[in-house]
């Protein structure tokens, strides 16, 4: 999680997962296909950027929680197959990595941009982001990879939580959105990557896509499976090698909508996410009224009015 030091400087943010060493294991096939996206398609002939710099790729302690994950709120509900092997993933536009101070800094946790009206905001957990925009530093890569971020990097510029776990940490409500600026051309997020659709009718339980940022790797991690709900709170997701960075992750489901987000697990091997209900409605509302007021709207050319030098008067239509 983000703290700050006692003399006001800022604890580089790290993930909440802890770092175990994972033994991929090899799984009889789900027959899952990767998710289809219903997707909000970026307009047409927009041009990508290579990003200047590149981060080291080596994780540091920073980014990698050490402390104990979460444990599960019940035991599983069902019997899951052994967890599958994730494959390297191929960098979807709408998804990407948070960093601290640019892609030279310190990458804690995965994003993905969700539609909304402002066209412009993300969402991930709620502890990637619990010091906010960390001194105007925090910057999202939408589909990083390999020390390269094709459509730049992005500032974050306001934070949205839920006050009961941003103030009591409550793990049922480890979510946030956060409102991204406009680049220097102008242009939302959105406009540039797409985005992909929010579900917040509290589904859980079926096949779901899930990519993710490692802190000690350039590429993400991609990996289908089938989720468990654990409790009305949680739900689980059994997939070898999702280490520190991947909290944040959005769970895809088959129709492409957003239906959950990496938050924690036992080891590597086991995620968990909340179960995106009601509350994740409203804080999705309120980020997005909040975020939408944000949003420059140009400025109206003034119609110039006649003079009577010139002969003109009111127009009588």
């Amino acid at each position: 999680m983000l703290r700050r030091g006692k003399g006001g400087g800022i604890i580089m943010p790290v993930d909440k997962r802890t770092v175990v060493t994972a033994v991929l294991c090899a799984a009889a096939a789900l027959g899952a296909s990767a998710a289809v996206a219903v997707l909000v398609p970026p307009p047409e002939g927009v041009p990508a950027a290579r990003a200047k710099a590149a981060p080291t790729g080596s994780a540091t302690e920073s980014s990698r929680s050490q402390a104990a994950k979460p444990q599960l709120s019940t035991p599983p509900a069902t019997t899951l197959p052994p967890p599958v092997t994730p494959q390297p993933g191929g960098p979807a536009a709408f998804t990407g990595a948070l960093f601290t101070g640019g892609l030279d800094g310190d990458h804690f946790c995965t994003a993905t941009v969700v539609q909304s009206p402002g066209r412009n905001l993300i969402i991930t957990a709620g502890h990637c982001l619990l010091d906010g925009v960390q001194d105007g530093e925090a910057v999202f890569a939408p589909a990083y990879a390999n020390g390269f971020a094709p459509y730049g990097t992005w500032k974050l510029e306001e934070v949205f939580e839920d006050d009961r776990w941003a103030e009591g940490t409550d793990d049922a409500y480890d979510l946030a959105f956060a409102r991204l600026a406009p680049d220097d051309k102008g242009r939302t997020i959105e406009d540039v990557t797409g985005a992909a659709v929010l579900d917040t009718s509290g589904r859980a339980g079926e096949e779901v896509t899930v990519t993710g940022y490692p802190a000690d790797r350039k590429v993400p991690r991609t990996c289908t499976a089938v989720a468990v709900r654990q409790s009305p709170t949680e739900q689980r997701f059994d997939c070898a090698d999702f280490p520190g960075g991947t909290s944040g992750s959005a769970w895809i489901a088959r129709d492409g909508k957003i239906v959950g987000i990496l938050t924690g697990g036992d080891t590597d091997d086991v995620s968990t996410s909340t179960v995106l209900g009601d509350y994740a409605a409203s804080l999705y509302a309120k980020a997005t009224a909040t975020a939408k007021a944000a949003t420059v709207t140009p400025t109206p050319t003034p119609t110039r009015t006649p003079t009577a030098e010139a002969g003109t008067g009111p127009s009588a239509r």
